[in-house]
């Protein structure tokens, strides 16, 4: 903006070079009292002041507001935008300082007296010399009032110290007759100022005028005495006797001021481990040699407390030593020392100058000229400054230098944001590799033999690199001590936070430094999420567990993690490291009364009872649920857009939720407990969770056995079978479906029973005894036909189509799968849509048309993209790989399989894990990978007879028989392929059993070849 105020000469408003000195000196008046405070509010009652000192008119108000209405519209005129801004009770003239000529001739002036105190004296006088074109005359000219007066003489006495500075450089520069009119007209202005006086005398000598130097003093001297009643000064009574003495002429001149040193003040620091990635980042981002024009660069390296913020920054620095030659500078900003307050932006850049060399007297007093100094310097300088220890962007912003080929580090436990071209570099813990190797240097290669223990000290200090040189020297101190002792120390002592110390030094003190510079509301957020009980936590459960509403818990989650006292590791949940989480539960504690801890978890428990209630509901709502009694409301609960978006949050939170069920039952709370369990079976059933939801069921239908609420009840019985049949526990499965199908009798619940009927068809279908299994299915679909829901009918006719399936009755389980297919299509469900899709899949496999079988398969993927059902996805991915041809797709085949293996590996789904295993050995058997596929079905056999399926046991059999004939084992096949038949016999699948004859009368045949080769070699041999 092309927008100026000059001051330095009459008052006048500027644009373009051209003035505007308004109508009245009041105008004028208000003008200069806004602009010598321009950017900062000026009251009301300091412009009354200013304008008419203790005299103020009857309506002095109304009047300043009228003169700034007028210089408010002349400053509409000039430019674009409100730049005379009034609020309660104040004006503020909206312009940089700089826009000011007296600001601007003030930091040319401090800029010039810096630079000339370093040595730099030609660029001073440049700067001097610009300042000087400013002036147009006595400042404030014409304007009356002492405060205009006071103003006045105080800008003549800066304008005299900047003659002075440029008269001690001409001086130095030997500019002596050119410096005699100009000194002593100023000096007849000032004529008490010896200062004055000594330049003019030196400058007379320096003509070789000797006497009209002695008359200089001479007249100065009576002026003194006359005036004031003194003599001279020591300076001016030494330059008088060696003026008088004839001395040579350099020891008059003011000596020039020596240039400073590059300053090297980093701190001595120990030898970094490890973090080669994030000083490769600091490193790389200091380009070897300065540009015009260079902008600085700024590296923000932030964590929690003691990650190695400070030990990093020395680091790079140092290393960068060669790159900038003009200094390495070290400076604390004091956020998180104990005891003291962190610097003011103001002391750091005092600080930070007499670093540069800039003498005391030279330092300015106010923040705007400390800043344009230090920009200043820094210009033309190639530096590295370190800024330990931030407090936030409002103290840093004053301390960077602006255009500059400098480098500056700053560390801070907060995130440091709001500085432009700020590159952040979040250091997080040590990789444990890392964290041992410095565990090691810090206690000795002799003391830290035992790998196992030293790995476990690591990980009990949270690879945190300031805990780790705790514990290290802690044992290092402790020469009778060994790992084990400090292990031990570690995990049966007060507490791990007790026992990381080492002398006077204490983990929990760098903790407690930053929890104290949180507010009150956030250190008490901090200590309730201590309480968390799942191992994550986002801004509804964080609600819950405070009282806070959503909006206002998520703020202080956001300051939290600005912090670095939580972590997110995944977009919206947070985690504490697990000291932090250790010293936030210790707090709370130690501070929180217990009735506050239990309010806690007791709104925590209601959110999630109320949660995963409304997210089952909305995630499975054809499900059966009783009416129960559930937490009034009150907790605000998350807003899901759809299913899907239900069903992660439910992911999300399994673990919290499993863990708050677990925590009701520890204490008593069963009911809690049951309407949890309750809420989360389908979820934890599709998922595969098993070994989790078995104990919750067993929990949730004794205690609704006990409450005597038997609807309830056989609703427990129902998911506790679910989940031990998952498990693989079939036998214990079939016993709790027995007790279902006694309490829905006993309660006339026709859907229960069908429930009942359905699950246990299950079973025997997994026990392989599939006549049973289409006993039970059949009974199931009979109940359901009178209901006329198409949804749980569909559900039976998808379990017959697979009995048939088995069974070896193709058309039977087409004609059911048929049927499946158009019930979900009509309901909607899309999830069970897949799943059938998949069934019909296998029929295809069977009958041996593969095409037909991916087309299904693709389908059904498609279908599954839209969902969140991980063991769906995974079975589809295996399906479609027994689609594919082996050996030519075999890779591709593999990864599907093996990326299927993971997921149910993952959830506990032994049964699918089995099956994946057999299709593995079934594609490398096609390969002639025998050793391989023996391998694999073995594995599959394994887990198959671990959970007594018989079906995947019977196909393991069959494939690792097949195996070994190829492997010349024919006595180990005709035994697995003999057990695969009769097994398939006696649970009544007969296409598996057809099957493992074939293959064993292929066997028998070739061994019966292979003996009759043998027994004609023997003849021939004879």
């Amino acid at each position: 903006m092309d927008l100026g105020i000059r001051v330095l000469g009459p008052v006048e408003l500027r644009r373009a070079g051209h003035g505007d000195r308004l109508g009245s000196a009041k105008e004028r008046l208000v003008l200069a009292a806004l602009a010598l405070d321009a950017g900062r509010p000026v009251s009301l009652d300091t412009l009354i002041h200013r304008l008419w000192e203790d005299a103020p008119p009857a309506k002095p108000r109304a009047s300043v507001h009228a003169y700034a209405a007028r210089i408010r519209r002349r400053l509409r005129a000039v430019c674009d935008g409100e730049l005379l801004l009034q609020q309660a009770h104040t004006y503020t003239l909206a312009l940089h300082p700089r826009q000011v000529d007296c600001h601007r001739f003030a930091e040319l002036a401090d800029r010039a007296r810096a630079l000339t105190d370093g040595g730099g004296d030609a660029e001073a006088l440049g700067l001097l010399g610009e300042a000087e074109e400013l002036w147009h005359g006595e400042p404030l000219a014409g304007l009356p009032g002492l405060w205009a007066a006071r103003v006045r003489a105080g800008l003549e006495e800066k304008h005299l110290a900047a003659h002075l500075t440029r008269f001690g450089i001409e001086l130095r520069r030997g500019h002596f007759a050119e410096l005699v009119p100009e000194v002593g007209a100023l000096l007849e202005q000032y004529p008490s100022d010896e200062t004055l006086a000594c330049q003019l005398m030196t400058a007379a000598y320096g003509c070789g005028r000797q006497s009209d130097a002695l008359r200089v003093y001479d007249t100065v001297r009576r002026r003194l005495r006359e005036q004031l009643g003194t003599d001279p000064g020591d300076a001016l009574t030494r330059l008088h006797r060696l003026v008088l003495n004839g001395a040579p002429l350099h020891e008059l001149l003011p000596p020039p001021e020596p240039a400073v040193a590059a300053p090297r003040t980093l701190p001595s620091h120990p030898e970094l481990v490890g973090r080669t990635h994030e000083l490769d980042t600091i490193l790389s981002a200091a380009p070897a040699r300065a540009e015009p024009g260079a902008v600085i660069a700024l590296q923000a390296i932030s964590g929690m407390a003691g990650v190695g913020k400070s030990l990093l920054a020395l680091h790079a620095a140092r290393r960068l030593g060669g790159r900038y030659p003009d200094g390495q500078i070290h400076l604390d900003l004091r956020a998180h020392s104990p005891g003291q307050e962190p610097l003011t932006p103001e002391a750091a850049l005092m600080a930070l100058l007499r670093v540069l060399g800039v003498p005391a007297r030279a330092v300015p007093d106010t923040l705007d000229e400390l800043v344009n100094l230090w920009r200043t310097l820094l210009s033309a300088r190639r530096a590295v400054i370190v800024l330990d220890d931030a407090a936030g962007p409002e103290q840093l912003r004053p301390l960077l230098p602006g255009a500059s080929p400098s480098l500056v580090i700053i560390t801070s436990r907060r995130r440091i944001t709001g500085l432009p071209g700020v590159r952040p570099v979040l250091l997080d813990v040590l990789p444990p590799d890392d964290a041992v190797a410095l565990f090691r240097r810090l206690a000795g290669p002799e003391r830290t033999g035992r790998a196992h223990e030293v790995a476990d000290i690591v990980r009990l200090s949270g690879y945190l690199p300031l805990a780790i040189e705790l514990a290290a020297g802690r044992l290092a101190s402790r020469p009778a001590w060994t790992t084990a002792n400090l292990l031990h120390r570690l995990t049966h002592g007060h507490g791990r936070l007790a026992e990381i110390r080492d002398g006077s030094r204490e983990m929990v003190r760098a903790f407690e430094v930053s929890y104290m510079t949180l507010t009150a509301e956030e250190r008490a957020v901090f200590r309730k999420l201590g309480l968390q009980l799942g191992p994550d936590f986002e801004t509804f459960t964080t609600a819950a567990l405070t009282g806070l509403p959503a909006h206002r818990a998520e703020r202080v989650l956001e300051s939290l993690l600005d912090a670095h006292l939580i972590q997110e590791p995944r977009p919206e949940r947070y985690v504490f490291h697990d000291l932090l989480g250790e010293y936030a539960r210790t707090l709370s504690l130690s501070e929180d009364p217990a009735e506050a801890r239990d309010g806690a978890l007791r709104g925590l428990i209601d959110f999630y009872v109320q949660a995963s209630d409304a997210a089952d509901r909305l995630v499975y709502p054809r499900r059966a649920r009783p009416d129960l009694p559930r937490p009034a409301r009150g907790r605000a609960l998350p807003a899901w857009p759809s299913p899907d978006a239900a069903r992660r949050w439910l992911t999300a939170e399994r673990a919290g939720l499993v863990a708050a069920e677990r925590h009701c039952r520890a204490e008593n709370a069963f009911g809690d407990a049951a309407l949890l369990a309750g809420a989360l079976a389908n979820f934890l059933d599709e998922e595969g969770y098993a070994i989790e939801a078995q104990r919750m069921h067993e929990s949730a239908a004794r205690h609704w056995r006990t409450a005597a609420r038997p609807d309830a009840e056989v609703r427990a019985l129902l998911d506790l079978g679910t989940a031990l049949s998952r498990g693989g526990r079939y036998e214990e499965a079939i016993a709790a479906m027995g007790r279902a199908r006694e309490v829905a009798d006993r309660l006339g619940d026709a859907a229960a029973r069908a429930e009942t009927e359905h699950l246990l068809g299950l079973l025997y279908w997994h026990l392989g005894r599939q006549p049973e299994a289409l006993a039970h299915q059949n009974e199931a679909l009979a109940l359901r036909r009178p209901t006329g829901d198409g949804w749980e009918i569909a559900r039976s006719q998808n379990n017959l189509g697979i009995t048939h399936l088995y069974l070896g009755n193709f058309a039977d389980a087409e004609e059911h799968f048929r049927s499946a297919v158009e019930g979900f299509r009509a309901s909607g469900d899309e999830i069970q849509l897949a799943r059938t899709l998949n069934n019909l899949s296998d029929l295809r496999t069977a009958t041996g048309d593969r095409a037909a079988s991916r087309d299904y398969l693709q389908q059904a993927l498609r279908l599954l993209e839209k969902s969140s059902s991980p063991s769906a996805h995974a079975i589809t991915q295996v399906n479609l790989a027994n689609t594919m041809s082996s050996p030519t797709e075999l890779n591709s085949m593999l990864d599907l399989f093996q990326d299927a293996l993971t997921t149910f590996r993952r959830l506990g789904d032994l049964r699918n894990a089995s099956i994946t295993l057999h299709g593995m050995g079934q594609a490398l058997l096609a390969a002639h990978e025998f050793h391989e596929a023996a391998h694999h079905h073995r594995r599959a056999l394994d887990l198959a007879r671990s959970i007594g399926a018989a079906h995947e046991e019977v196909q393991a059999l069959h494939g690792l028989g097949t195996a070994e004939r190829h492997l010349d084992q024919p006595e180990a096949a005709a035994g697995h392929l003999t057990e695969a038949v009769a097994m398939a016999e006696r649970t009544g699948n007969g296409h598996e059993a057809a099957r493992a004859r074939d293959s064993l009368s292929v066997l028998l045949a070739e061994t019966k070849r292979r003996e009759q080769r043998n027994r004609q070699s023997r003849r021939q041999a004879m």
